[in-house]
């Protein structure tokens, strides 16, 4: 087997063919390339053929020199120790006359799936990893949790889509899921997607939204750099009320209460002792100030926006292998229109119609107690019917022993 730098064809086609997260797509090189980080494309190859492939990209320590990582790589048979072996005693060598200290890996490598409430339901044939890279000389950095901007994380939450229909992914979803999507598409809730030129729409929302929630946002320059090198693989779809089409239905609803509560009070001056008819005239007499009091929100808005409102607004970065959803940000006072609902099934359908078997609701924190800081999400992730990814984690190991040792020592 021989190590080497792949083409990018060679990159692109491989990693297209074989499951990997969308840092180790020819998109995400051409990016680094034009933002001036060193990257190179490098695999290993039996008899011409690509067996492995991994975008490393080379970041500055100590002023003079360099970092090497892996980013969610290299993309291979894990399984295969052969091919391990190979293509990181390749890729230790490759970094050395490159002023590299040490390198960084974080494999996309499941190492169990779990339940939201942090139960394992299934562990992976992946533990023989650890023993292989520690053998290959590299410390493993920790089974960690929460959040961290210098890392990826360690847990995602995503829906297994092989082989299901609309239907059965529906039926699975929780009483709540259900309710608010179908009240959406009841509000006349609509979808549509947001290109380069107007993705100011959604990262307004999410400097809203990051306020008000108080979590990290990772910025309108990542969000429109993305958009800009991945193209038809990011996805930002915006949820919008119809306000003509809200205001109709509204219309039409009120007139049909009406008309029901008429009838009602009809047969209630027939008996006007009968407890059944009184209710039914009370309960009538309530939905119908309720739905007025919609209609009159409903022509207020149309007024004030026109035609349309949008309410929440969504970022998701695609590869053949799985469809996920990066960020989302939803306008506070008109959470009530569920929109982020709306997003997510139309993005769960989208996936299913074009066969990609994952949806990544992506990061948690792996914290499953009532106090984690993002408790929230995780239960709504988990009406989904998602389970969670716990990856294998981060290992690092030295390229330059004396380098690295001086750098810990600067660090401490």
């Amino acid at each position: 087997m021989e190590f080497v730098e792949l083409t990018q064809e060679e990159f692109g086609q491989y990693t297209k063919e074989n499951f990997s997260h969308f840092t180790q797509t020819l998109d995400n090189y051409r990016l680094k390339q034009d933002e001036g980080t060193e990257s190179y494309l490098v695999g290993l190859k039996h008899d011409g053929e690509v067996k492995a492939a991994c975008l490393v990209t080379l970041g500055r320590v100590m002023k003079f020199f360099n970092f090497a990582y892996t980013n969610r790589g290299p993309v291979l048979d894990y399984s295969d120790e052969k091919i391990v072996k190979a293509f990181f005693r390749g890729l230790e060598s490759f970094l050395k006359n490159k002023k590299v200290v040490y390198l960084r890996v974080d494999p996309y490598v499941v190492l169990n799936i779990r339940d939201h409430d942090g139960n394992i339901l299934e562990e992976k044939d992946s533990h023989q990893l650890f023993d292989t890279f520690k053998n290959l000389g590299y410390d493993h950095d920790g089974f960690t949790v929460g959040f961290s901007p210098d890392t990826q994380i360690r847990w995602h939450s995503t829906l297994d889509l092989k082989d299901k229909t609309e239907k059965e992914i529906f039926n699975d979803f929780d009483q709540l899921r259900k309710r608010n999507i179908k009240k959406a598409e009841k509000d006349g809730i609509k979808v549509k997607y947001l290109d380069l030129d107007d993705i100011d729409i959604f990262t307004d929302f999410m400097e809203d939204t990051s306020e008000m929630k108080e979590f990290f946002d990772r910025g309108p320059k990542f969000y429109k750099s993305r958009k800009q090198y991945f193209g038809d693989n990011v996805m930002i779809p915006l949820a919008y009320v119809d306000l003509n089409e809200y205001v109709d239905t509204l219309q039409s609803d009120v007139q049909k209460m009406q008309r029901d509560l008429n009838k009602a009070e009809k047969q209630l001056e027939r008996h006007p002792d009968n407890k059944k008819a009184q209710n039914k005239v009370k309960n009538f007499k309530e939905q119908l100030a309720n739905i007025e009091k919609k209609l009159e929100e409903g022509l207020k808005l149309r007024e004030t926006h026109g035609e349309e409102l949008p309410v929440a607004a969504s970022y998701y970065i695609n590869t053949p292998h799985e469809v996920a959803y990066l960020a989302g940000g939803t306008a506070n006072e008109f959470r009530h229109f569920a929109g982020s609902y709306s997003i997510q099934w139309e993005m769960i359908k989208y996936a299913i119609e074009h066969g990609v078997d994952i949806y990544n609701f992506y990061g948690i924190s792996g914290k499953f107690t009532e106090d984690a800081e993002d408790y929230g999400v995780i239960q709504f992730k988990k009406g989904f019917n998602a389970t969670v990814n716990e990856y294998i984690g981060d290992f690092v190991k030295p390229i330059n022993k004396t380098l690295d040792k001086l750098y810990h020592l600067l660090k401490r």
